[in-house]
């Protein structure tokens, strides 16, 4: 039987086509889309008003036939959702939540609430897997459908991904902790709320974001250090930060270990997981063990 999974729109409208595309482009690798309709209602930017968000949210976990939630894009509007999940009637579906950028927000909460979570391409990403229409030439959909089959590996079960990444000047050469993390605008944006991401004890940290000048990746990384997110973490693990603007020559890593020296957390750099061509999936709160210039996630 075809593995099924259920489509939800928890964040910001997106195009129609571009939803058709990417159902599509599940399809095939086999996958059996569900998809309540309407899936969007549009308000807005978003995918539709905070109930009906919610509600297709609550009837994709509810979906007997599906093993997984997958969200078809990020944006905005996540974290409007967190204070009215049911998120017991979630953790007894017991099936993770796929995506990433704004998704975020959900993926730590499902964490905190014992449901499954994976950090990895949106739905609507699978339409560059489709040949002709300009959407990309071949290697760039080789390395898409790797990161879609492995994400559909974590979805089938157990299952240990290892990941190029590099330590950033005195970082320790092994490490050993659950990893977290995502979105660094997404993440910052919250500080100080109810929603407020807190990286658990010793955990390793993976950050990422795009088209963010580094003026604001400071801004939003010095929100989590002073506001006390990164308190209890061991680590900080750079993912793609995709069309982010310099400023001078003074590379990314260097501001990065900067502002977390109050911190003496340690630093590294070269994750492939964020915006961008390069987004492979991992398994939000897995134990994680970084060795030999690589990052372990065990399932």
């Amino acid at each position: 039987m075809p593995l099924a999974v259920s489509l939800i729109a928890p964040s910001s409208f997106t195009a129609p086509d571009a939803i058709d595309a990417g159902i599509r482009g599940l399809e095939t690798l086999g996958v059996e889309v569900h998809v309540e309709a309407p899936l969007q209602a549009p308000e807005r930017y978003l995918a539709g008003s905070r109930e009906h968000r919610l509600a297709r949210l609550h009837a994709a976990f509810d979906d007997p036939e599906t093993r997984a939630v997958w969200a078809v894009r990020g944006g905005y509007g996540a974290a409007q959702l967190v204070d009215g999940i049911d998120w017991d009637r979630l953790a007894r579906a017991n099936k993770p939540l796929i995506g990433y950028s704004d998704v975020t927000v959900l993926l730590d909460h499902c964490h905190r609430h014992g449901v499954p979570a994976i950090h990895g391409p949106v739905a609507k990403a699978a339409g560059d897997l489709l040949g002709g229409d300009g959407t990309g030439e071949a290697d760039e959909r080789d390395i898409v459908r790797r990161q879609f089959e492995e994400t559909l590996a974590l979805i089938a079960g157990p299952t240990a991904l290892d990941y190029p990444l590099t330590p950033w000047a005195n970082a320790p050469t092994r490490l050993e902790g659950p990893v977290t993390g995502g979105n660094l605008a997404t993440i910052a944006s919250l500080i100080g709320t109810p929603a407020g991401f807190c990286a658990p004890p010793g955990s390793l940290v993976i950050l990422e974001d795009v088209g963010e000048p580094y003026y604001r990746l400071e801004r939003a990384l010095w929100q989590l250090v002073h506001g006390g997110a990164l308190e209890h973490a061991a680590a900080v693990c750079l993912g793609t930060f995709e069309g982010c603007r310099p400023y001078g020559d003074t590379p990314l890593e260097a501001i990065v270990a900067e502002t977390l020296a109050p911190l003496g957390l340690p630093l590294y750099t070269g994750l492939p997981s964020g915006h961008g061509l390069h987004n492979r999936p991992w398994r939000y709160g897995a134990p994680g063990r970084i060795a030999d210039g690589r990052l372990l996630i065990a399932s």
